[in-house]
């Protein structure tokens, strides 16, 4: 890997523009919380500490703290643009949750629609919100705080959630008296539910011709990701299949949040194999500028083409 600190280069993301383009389809990352650090012993349980100091050396202390090892996150949605829809995918952390066990996500009042104001986006103007799966990081912003009530934050859009991930959250948390993801069934999952806006889909689902579901278990039982192709071009936004450019490097890594680690690292490593060399856009939920981009086989591992 080279020196991380300058611009992508041939990765096929504007970093000044935040986005790319694919044949007419547009994809923009749009911030919730642009950087929080997490201990590398919560987030990636099984790393070596002397390959984090290498890492740290060649993506910068931005990416890995070279002192304490910590591991900077981003939290983002992707804002998908074609002909037919406009789509985003994953909801982030939301404003007013109560999160006590989470000290940065807990009753924040945060920038997040302005955030897809400047994209040109306005909630009414959203027509589908994807999940890839269902923690609360991924949901937040599927409502918001009216009057006292949780209300869906996109008035006019279809929320689609895989049916296996929804149905092993539900069972879940029929099975406990405790308030399962944070509490975010209650305040991010429920109300669109009951709001009727919400669909259970299968987790092949197409959107429209080039715009598809695929699964890719193991993080979540049911986590999904989505394809997106426009002209020879493909991306594919993918959730927390991976939450950190080291894992690119090593997929082995699975993080501390994955319910199947064993699993997560498998669909990790296919789906980097996979797309490997492709120039597809490898587009995860917490990786910060500038790892966005296209991979390539680098050893053992893998790296991302910036």
């Amino acid at each position: 890997m080279s020196d991380r600190t300058g611009e992508p280069q041939g990765s096929g993301w504007d970093h000044a523009r935040a986005g790319c383009d694919l044949g007419g389809i547009s994809i923009d990352r749009v911030v919730d919380m642009e950087r929080l650090a997490y201990p590398h012993s919560m987030l990636l349980p099984t790393s070596d500490a002397d390959e984090l100091r290498r890492l740290s050396a060649e993506m910068g202390s931005r990416i890995i703290d070279p002192e304490t090892l910590a591991v900077a996150l981003s939290f983002h949605s992707y804002l998908v643009r074609t002909a037919n829809h406009t789509i985003l995918v994953d909801t982030c952390c939301g404003n007013d949750k109560e999160r006590p066990q989470r000290v940065d996500w807990h009753r924040r009042d945060g920038g997040y629609l302005n955030n897809l104001r400047a994209r040109g986006i306005e909630p009414e103007d959203i027509d589908i919100v994807m999940c890839t799966h269902l923690h609360a990081d991924h949901v937040g912003w599927n409502t918001r705080l009216v009057d006292g009530g949780w209300v869906p934050t996109f008035p006019n859009a279809e929320y689609l959630f895989a049916e296996t991930e929804y149905n092993f959250w539900m069972a879940q948390q029929a099975r406990s008296d405790e308030r399962l993801m944070h509490g975010s069934y209650d305040d991010s999952v429920l109300p669109v539910m009951e709001s009727g806006q919400a669909k259970l889909v299968a987790s092949d689902y197409e959107i429209e011709t080039g715009i598809c579901f695929e699964p890719a278990v193991g993080h979540t039982p049911g986590t999904i990701v989505l394809n997106v192709e426009g002209g020879s071009s493909h991306a594919m936004v993918c959730g927390d299949v991976m939450h950190h450019p080291a894992q690119v490097v090593h997929p082995e890594w699975s993080s501390g949040f994955c319910s199947d680690p064993v699993q997560s690292a498998r669909t990790r490593r296919d789906l980097l194999s996979r797309l490997a060399g492709t120039g597809t856009l490898v587009l995860p939920a917490h990786f910060m500028s500038p790892y966005y981009g296209s991979v390539e086989r680098d050893g053992d591992g893998f790296r991302t083409i910036i």
